[in-house]
């Protein structure tokens, strides 16, 4: 069974008063900000912070994220990394690397050595959404802890008491990390023509229709503007097609699904959007009308 958040803190705290804390650890799951407060509060209690609000001020832990208008973590930012680490320090250190499956492969290579051979106290803490966007290398030196999810059904029967149809509310909780998340993401009805415009691309898609090519350019490109819409808009079209799965189970919409798994990661090496849809959907055309099975890659 599935620890719950307080309980898998718990846990984490206990391993920390009595010194059996790993040196490095993998916190994956879809609510990037569930996974923040997560650490933040595991890193106050290392670093005998009294709130967990200050401690990413604290001058033992430094953080690593994204760079404004950067969708991956460079090799430049990992040697900030070694070098907050080349020495060895009497008080503990921490390093939280947010958005771990959008680093480089060059990034991940960089600080293999780092996190198999640390200095006593020395404590790396990865967040991450996507699983098989990490490489197998960083996996194997890692503890991965999966987070329990706060929310789900009780997120979509909130949207429902607020007036939302069941299906687009299903829609909504499915792609959303949080309640908050979902009700700003309905906001000028953003969520709902999401859906609609993947809804008929998908429709177009799974029929054969190769105007599926030129709905990405009329039609979809303007929802991936941002990183956060284009998250939404990815985890959108993999909810979409998992759907259709349940309801129909063939082998076209399995590997179309599988299709759009792998072109899609394509993101984090900085692959423009409109050329990551505008090849799925060609793919996806060739799956769909027989020409091509994903397998055939």
């Amino acid at each position: 069974m599935t620890l719950k958040v307080n309980s898998l803190q718990d846990h984490f705290l206990q391993l920390i008063d009595a010194g059996k804390l790993s040196h490095a650890y993998l916190f994956l799951g879809q609510s990037q900000d569930q996974i923040h407060n997560f650490i933040a509060a595991l890193a106050a209690e290392i670093l005998h912070e009294n709130s967990s609000e200050n401690v990413f001020e604290n001058g033992q832990l430094m953080q690593v994220d994204l760079l404004t208008g950067k969708k991956t973590l460079s090799v430049d930012q990992m040697r900030e990394l070694q070098i907050f680490f080349s020495e060895k320090s009497s008080q503990a250190r921490i390093a939280v690397i947010d958005h771990a499956d959008q680093m480089t492969d060059a990034a991940a290579n960089s600080i293999l050595k780092l996190i198999e051979e640390p200095f006593d106290n020395q404590y790396f803490f990865f967040q991450a959404a996507v699983f098989n966007q990490i490489l197998p290398t960083i996996l194997s030196r890692v503890q991965l802890i999966q987070m329990p999810k706060t929310f789900g059904r009780e997120v979509q029967s909130r949207l429902v008491a607020d007036g939302l149809s069941q299906e687009d509310a299903a829609f909504v909780s499915a792609v959303s990390t949080s309640l908050e998340e979902a009700q700003t993401f309905l906001l000028a009805g953003f969520a709902i023509n999401l859906k609609n415009a993947i809804d008929k691309w998908l429709s177009l898609i799974l029929t054969g229709d190769y105007r599926a090519f030129a709905f990405v350019q009329t039609d979809l490109i303007a929802f991936a503007d941002t990183i956060d819409h284009q998250r939404l808009f990815a985890a959108g079209v993999s909810y979409g097609l998992s759907h259709v799965l349940k309801q129909q189970k063939d082998t076209k919409t399995a590997d179309i699904l599988a299709c759009w798994l792998d072109i899609s990661s394509r993101q984090r090496f900085n692959v423009a959007w409109q050329v990551i849809l505008e090849t799925f959907a060609l793919e996806a055309l060739r799956i769909s009308d027989g020409t091509k099975k994903f397998s055939d890659k």
